[in-house]
């Protein structure tokens, strides 16, 4: 595989049981929901990863050029929010899923991570913002306890059909 923004060979490096594929510049390579063992700055896996990005020297690159994904090289890979503040965007396959990160960005999901009483402080603000839609169920017009209201059909029909839909709501 070959990194999106430089064209040269992803370098392959296993940390834990995990494969990530990093490029010179300081990118690298997620495959299928990998990215969750990386995501949390406490796991021990992630320290590891950043640890080893930052020795890696960075290049002046353009970020904002759309790149295909390294294992499909065919797809265009779509860009996307990760966190709920939406301070990164990365790069996502959307045939295989994969992730690709700019270098930089995996220290930006770590420093904007919320734990999960912050992730809870944050819907709840959201929603009281940004009001979700509540949809009431009106009352029924007439209901089995209330008394028989008092008909406004003008035609024999329209009274046959409210004496029908009563007797069908008393059983």
């Amino acid at each position: 595989m070959d990194c999106p923004r430089t064209n040269t060979p992803l370098n392959e490096v296993s940390i834990g049981d995990t494969k990530v594929y990093f490029s010179s510049t300081g990118g690298v390579f997620f495959d299928n929901r990998q990215i969750f063992h990386f995501s949390d700055p406490n796991l021990k896996t992630a320290q590891v990863l950043v640890a080893h990005l930052q020795t890696l020297p960075t290049e002046c690159i353009d970020l904002t050029k759309r790149i295909n994904c390294p294992k499909c090289p065919d797809i265009v890979m779509m860009r996307r929010f990760f966190t709920p503040l939406k301070v990164v965007e990365l790069d996502e396959c959307p045939n295989c899923a994969a992730i690709w990160l700019d270098n930089g960005e995996l220290e930006k999901i770590h420093e904007n991570h919320l734990t999960p009483k912050e992730r809870e402080l944050l819907r709840l603000d959201m929603a009281n913002n940004h009001g979700f839609i509540q949809v009431k169920i009106p009352k029924r017009r007439y209901s089995v306890d209330a008394e028989k209201p008092e008909s406004k059909a003008s035609s024999s029909l329209e009274k046959l059909a409210e004496l029908a839909y009563l007797s069908l709501l008393n059983g």
